[in-house]
């Protein structure tokens, strides 16, 4: 997901939530939660390339939600011990930090 997609998300009224996601020392990255057709859906913030884009620290994701016309989104933190011990992944949707901007 690319921030133009984001924007359209954002006016057909489809967003459910933004998370920037700390795992352990390493980038931030950008996590959409949005409504379509198929149920809620996941999607990172990737560049034209495909890459998905990493932040190095908070302000960077709000000058990029604020682009898309969002003031609001959540900090996840993931311990990387967590990581580790998962079988399979880290629910790390349960602990969500409310930032407003």
């Amino acid at each position: 997901m690319n921030l133009e997609q984001l924007t359209d998300i954002k006016l057909k009224q489809q967003l459910k939530a933004v998370n920037f996601v700390e795992s352990g020392h390493g980038p931030m990255v950008i996590e959409v939660e949005y409504e379509n057709a198929d149920g809620l859906q996941r999607s990172l913030i990737k560049d034209n390339q495909g890459k998905v884009e990493t932040y190095q620290h908070l302000k960077a994701g709000y000058e990029l939600c604020l682009k898309a016309g969002i003031h609001e989104a959540n900090l996840v933190q993931v311990e990387t011990h967590d990581e580790a011990c998962q079988s399979d992944y880290a629910d790390y949707h349960r602990e969500l930090i409310p930032l407003v901007f």
